[in-house]
């Protein structure tokens, strides 16, 4: 039982409710000017946190078919951040101190007992030099991007050939002027005409080369795929015998046999880079072992500045609507002042009182949490729809932003609650 004039919880509660949705019929405009900066805090939590699991999942895609066994060796360590080594000024940057990989090394490493295969990798774009990178036929000229790999490259890499073939392992090893494009370059340079056998200049004037096409192949449906375009692939021996690549950008991918233990794989593969780069025992390594956890991981830093902003964002929206609830709660705590007093004079509690307009300052932020949710649910769905972006509203997000929308309003009602259960019921009676 409660005592005289008080209320039960689950009654101060409903009460509590109930008074809110009133208040926001009376006074509409004033309510949903309230409640608009938590709704649009909350509609940034959900599409901002649906965009990053949407990019996390493309990535992961994207990575997914190279095998989790597959790893890569880089001339200097790009996940630890910035160029390796010292503030920049300071000390030489990795980058720039390490010597550039030997291509010649992926046949030793191709050797140890346990890995399948090992082949030189390049990629590069058109922001290594105006034409460096571009394709063209006649007149006609796109900006590629540009991959120098082994024949084995299609053993790591899923795709579709819409026509024609990969280059072969003679054709790598003797450096034949073969290439392989994309549909849009296929489409953007020949048209209707079959691509076929027909030849592409890469690069411009003096640094470029021609190459004939033997297939026409189609990367693998990603987010990454969707927002670039223009591939041409070329065997690595005869971009580096014709093509101005820079041998800081070459790495190794390494590809253990399906049975090797990957640990021992990557150790032997360590060891035997250490021998090629002739280090003594004590020497630090001047090269980096680089497993595909180790990419995601900086994938998924990049994407914690992203989740930063959109905390930043949320909060900006969610305190806007704070201040708006404790300027309506006032009014409210006002309007009602000679209920608040009658309800004392009648044997009612501070708490039940404090509780109501706590309720009340909550139900006005979640019901601006839900229209932000539903808002934010409409966005990704129409984001699904017309972008490549998978996007996808984590339970997480709507668990933590119908919670912040809650908090909010007990945050901020906070003061106008204890205002009203302050009151005097003597001087609340003789209010008009």
């Amino acid at each position: 039982m409660t005592a005289r004039g008080g209320m039960g919880f689950l009654s101060t509660v409903t009460e509590g409710i109930a008074v809110a949705f009133d208040s926001i019929g009376a006074n509409k405009v004033r309510s949903g000017l309230t409640i608009l900066g938590v709704t649009i805090g909350v509609l940034v939590v959900m599409v901002m946190a649906a965009a990053i699991t949407g990019i996390n999942k493309s990535f992961e895609d994207a990575m997914s078919p190279n095998g989790v066994e597959t790893f890569y060796v880089a001339h200097w360590d790009f996940t630890s951040g910035g160029f390796g080594g010292g503030p920049l000024g300071e000390e030489e940057p990795d980058l720039f101190r390490n010597k550039p990989l030997d291509p010649r090394w992926a046949r030793d490493l191709g050797r140890i007992p346990g890995i399948r295969s090992a082949s030189p990798f390049v990629e590069l774009t058109g922001d290594f030099g105006p034409g460096a990178f571009e394709a063209s036929v006649g007149s006609d000229r796109v900006e590629i991007s540009f991959y120098g790999v082994g024949a084995d490259y299609l053993e790591i890499y899923s795709g579709d050939f819409i026509s024609g073939r990969w280059f072969t392992h003679p054709e790598a090893e003797r450096r034949a002027p073969v290439a392989v494009i994309d549909s849009t370059v296929a489409a953007d340079l020949f048209g209707s005409l079959n691509p076929l056998g027909r030849e592409i200049r890469i690069g411009e004037g003096s640094r470029g080369a021609m190459f004939r096409v033997v297939g026409v192949y189609r990367v693998p449906a990603n987010l990454f795929a969707g927002l670039a375009s223009h591939y041409v692939w070329v065997p690595f021996a005869s971009a580096d015998k014709l093509l101005p690549v820079w041998d800081r950008a070459v790495s190794i991918i390494v590809r253990p046999e399906p049975e090797a233990d990957l640990q021992m794989a990557r150790d032997a593969t360590h060891a035997r880079m250490r021998q090629l780069r002739q280090l003594e025992p004590a020497e630090e390594d001047d090269f980096a072992v680089l497993t595909q956890e180790q990419l995601l991981n900086l994938w998924g830093q990049l994407t914690n500045v992203l989740f930063a902003a959109m905390l930043g964002l949320s909060s900006i929206g969610l305190m806007v609507g704070g201040v708006g609830v404790i300027g309506i709660m006032m009014i409210s705590v006002t309007e009602r002042t000679r209920e608040i007093g009658l309800r004392k004079a009648m044997g009612g509690r501070r708490r039940d009182i404090m509780w109501q307009f706590l309720v009340e300052a909550a139900t006005l932020t979640l019901l601006g949490g839900a229209t932000g949710m539903l808002m934010g649910g409409a966005i990704v769905w129409v984001v699904n729809a017309l972008t490549p972006l998978p996007a996808v509203v984590p339970l997480w997000s709507i668990v933590a932003a119908l919670a912040a929308s809650v908090l909010t309003g007990i945050g901020f009602g906070l003061y106008p609650a204890s205002r009203a259960a302050a009151l005097d019921p003597i001087e609340a009676l003789r209010y008009e």
